[in-house]
């Protein structure tokens, strides 16, 4: 039997998404918390944590990485809204395209972890009045439930 171990973190409703892609070794999860709107827009904050760390196009390492990205729903397209890299618990990179994310909308691929992203995000209630935003390293710091090891029953 196999038990999950709810460990501190900053959001309190981590939901797994799944691998991004095949190549890397990575675990998504979207902030349930997070999911807001913005104007006509729904923007989530989502994690991926690696399992080994890994380098970016740019050949920054780093072993986890959080993306804001906002879904219009009726339209079926999302945009990256900014992206921050972590390494160690520490912020190893960031991009942020300010409102020109509001112009740069493509549809959703069509790959099953792009999908489930999607659906999450527009199927989930939204937040009215949202907590108050942690840390803004919070994404380096989470815990999030890990497997413990199996018991043996006595």
């Amino acid at each position: 039997m196999t038990a999950l171990l709810a460990q501190p973190c900053y959001a309190t409703h981590w939901q797994v998404i799944g691998r991004p892609n095949n190549e890397t070794l990575g675990l998504a999860y979207v902030d349930m918390d997070s999911i807001h709107p913005d104007g006509p827009y729904r923007v989530a904050t989502f994690l991926t944590v690696y399992s080994n760390p890994t380098s970016n196009a740019h050949g920054i390492k780093l072993d986890r990485i959080a993306q804001e990205t906002a879904f219009d729903c009726d339209k079926h397209t999302f945009s990256l809204v900014s992206t921050i890299s972590y390494f160690e618990g520490k912020k190893t990179g960031s991009s942020s395209g300010g409102e020109d994310w509001k112009t740069q909308f493509k549809g959703v691929y069509q790959d099953g972890f792009s999908q489930r992203a999607f659906d999450v995000t527009c199927n989930a209630p939204l937040i009215s009045n949202p907590p108050p935003a942690a840390a803004a390293d919070a994404p380096a710091n989470v815990r999030l439930p890990t497997a413990a090891a199996p018991q043996t029953p006595q």
